[in-house]
């Protein structure tokens, strides 16, 4: 009998090695925040500086988003290039367009010139519809893809998709392992990592930061924070800039693979990629807020196929269709909200602000500011996201947990959830989130704890595996 793993594909990896803790206090130059694919970055490109660079993670470097990625290197990106242009202007899209492909070769470039066995492979990417209705969309992308010396071609039939009616097509794309790639900067730079290091609070000290780390005390000119999400709501307020989107993945083993990778402009979205004998494959993206039910999104998943691994990922969809790269204020910097498409975005990032610490242009700086400009047509996105955002809330209060697994109850005096798994043992935890006290609802297929509102996750006792939260729900 086939037993699903409720985990991503990437994650079934010997990953043995395991950095110290922050276990004393520290006087360094920068401190970098978060070991996914951004915080990585930002050390790979410091490590030519005299700065004293650290990097700590609240867990395991990679285990977060970074591992619950479809994990392309790639530039074909959904809808977003008309996204820009309609809301914003033809230049932005097209300046976004630049960012991503230079993006796509200074990875692939990374990856090659270091020799790093992560399993990257070129593949051809397709954007495609099944629907008569979107062949206008993809002609008017196949149009701008061309106006920006693209080499791109449209194709009427593919071998992935049966109902395909149209499909643009590109060769210079990439898929790969992102653990692996993870692994092999962890490994180099390990005495530099700190792993199981959860930052607290911030403070600001004349010119430089006090961090409270595993209670600790980093000073640091410089802090990056390169966590998914930031645990703080000012001064950024991310909240009302963006919402949080949740993705259904799947993987199977299959006979034949195809040396592509794909992804659809209409609803649901469905994205697919191989790896090795293995295809990976998305169905469905919904606003948190909007999810009905964890259970019923895994299943109707399940419908496509029968998948030997199932997981769910959150990404931070902003509200201009840009990722907020750079400096909030002061020495104090920020990457986070890249639209589904981090692979790219973090490996960039790790340019920009390596270049904004050290004073040297970089041409997409202006591009990315978290406190860019905000124009009449971006303010429209606003009421959306904050409206997603109070719903959210609104909506975890309730504790509506979509299942009758999980029961509310008040012990000690504090209102709990109990889930008790299949050996009958009770997993009780706190029922609001840290971050901002938003409900809890339970995934019973991961078998973890989410918050709705900002995409905080915490494992079956507790404690926190993703953030904003940075601290656990568990109850003693």
């Amino acid at each position: 009998m086939m037993i699903m793993k409720n985990y991503s594909i990437w994650e079934d990896l010997n990953n043995n090695l395991t950095c110290k803790s922050i276990s004393q206090d520290m006087d360094v130059d920068v401190l970098i925040v978060g070991g996914g694919i951004t915080g990585i970055s930002v050390l790979i490109n410091l490590m030519n500086s005299k700065l004293k660079t650290i990097l700590i993670e609240k867990n395991k470097c990679g285990l977060a988003t970074t591992s619950k990625s479809t994990a392309k290197i790639t530039y074909l990106q959904e809808k977003i290039y008309m996204n820009i242009r309609n809301l914003i202007n033809e230049d932005t899209a097209s300046f976004y367009l630049d960012s991503q492909r230079y993006a796509t070769n200074l990875l692939k470039n990374l990856i090659e010139k270091n020799e790093i066995d992560c399993d990257l492979k070129k593949v051809d990417s397709y954007l495609f519809t099944d629907l008569d209705s979107n062949k206008e969309k993809l002609e008017e992308e196949y149009k701008f893809l061309k106006n920006n010396k693209v080499n791109v071609e449209k194709v009427t039939s593919v071998s992935f998709d049966k109902n395909c009616k149209l499909a643009l097509k590109v060769s210079d794309t990439y898929v790969f392992h992102p653990l692996k790639y993870i692994n092999y900067w962890k490994n180099k730079y390990k005495d530099l990592i700190y792993e199981n290091s959860k930052l607290t609070k911030i403070n600001k000290v004349k010119d430089y930061y006090e961090c409270l780390v595993n209670g600790r005390i980093i000073k640091t000119k410089y802090v990056v924070i390169a966590s998914h999400y930031p645990y703080f709501l000012l001064p950024f307020l991310l909240p009302i800039k963006s919402h949080i989107e949740t993705s259904y993945i799947g993987a199977k083993k299959e006979d034949k693979t195809q040396n592509i990778s794909a992804i659809n402009i209409d609803k649901p979205t469905k994205s697919l990629r191989y790896h090795h004998n293995y295809l990976i494959y998305l169905y469905n993206s919904f606003k948190s807020a909007n999810i009905k039910s964890v259970k019923d999104n895994f299943e109707e998943l399940n419908k496509i196929d029968k998948f030997q691994y199932m997981w769910s990922n959150n990404d931070i969809i902003t509200n201009d269709y840009l990722p907020f790269i750079g400096r909030i204020k002061d020495n104090l910097f920020i990457a986070t909200g890249y639209n589904t498409w981090g692979m790219t975005n973090g490996t960039l990032a790790g340019e920009i602000i390596k270049d904004l610490i050290l004073e040297k242009e970089n041409k997409y700086i202006k591009l990315f500011d978290p406190n860019r400009e905000i124009n009449l047509s971006k303010i429209i996105r606003f009421p959306s996201d904050l409206y997603s955002n109070i719903k959210a809330i609104c909506k975890s209060t309730k504790n509506n947990v979509n299942n009758n697994l999980v029961i509310n109850k008040i012990i000690k005096g504090q209102k709990v959830l109990v889930y008790k798994d299949s050996k009958g043992i009770e997993h009780i935890v706190l029922n609001k989130c840290p971050h901002m006290k938003c409900g809890i609802v339970f995934n019973e297929k991961e078998l973890i704890w989410e918050c709705l509102c900002h995409g905080s996750r915490f494992d079956i006792d507790g404690k926190c595996i993703n953030g904003p939260s940075n601290l656990d729900i568990t109850f003693k």
